[in-house]
């Protein structure tokens, strides 16, 4: 999504070792953000070794952690790089646009872009624009 908006990646976080840092720093022409990127979680465990069982945890109840977490990423970017840019971006779905509706305003006072971002690749995002 950012490539296709002239975006230029500086670091992609490997998510899949749980790296740690911002998911995503890029650049364009005088403009630079942070993004922390979340996903919606399943009910099933990603761990082959845990393959059958079922998790203890509600995707909903997960998800209001994953978006806290991400919430928090995003304002710690903001104090530690206050010249970038600030997302979160999250998939489309209702559990994260209620969460969102409870949090709005007092993203936006800090600057914090949520992006939900459908499956075919369009974003809902008021306060930013790539």
């Amino acid at each position: 999504m950012l490539l296709h908006h002239g975006w230029q990646i500086e670091s992609l976080a490997n998510t899949a070792t749980k790296a740690p840092g911002i998911d995503v720093l890029a650049h364009k022409q005088d403009r630079s953000l942070g993004a922390e990127v979340k996903g919606y979680p399943s009910t099933a465990y990603e761990d082959p070794a845990r393959a059958g069982e079922t998790k203890r945890s509600s995707p909903g109840g997960q998800a209001r952690n994953w978006y806290a977490k991400g919430v928090l990423a995003a304002l710690m970017l903001r104090e530690a790089q206050p010249r970038r840019e600030s997302l979160l971006v999250l998939p489309d779905e209702p559990r994260y646009r209620a969460l969102f509706a409870a949090t709005r305003t007092p993203l936006a006072g800090a600057e914090v872009h949520v992006l939900l971002l459908s499956n075919n690749g369009d974003i809902d995002c008021e306060s930013w624009h790539p």
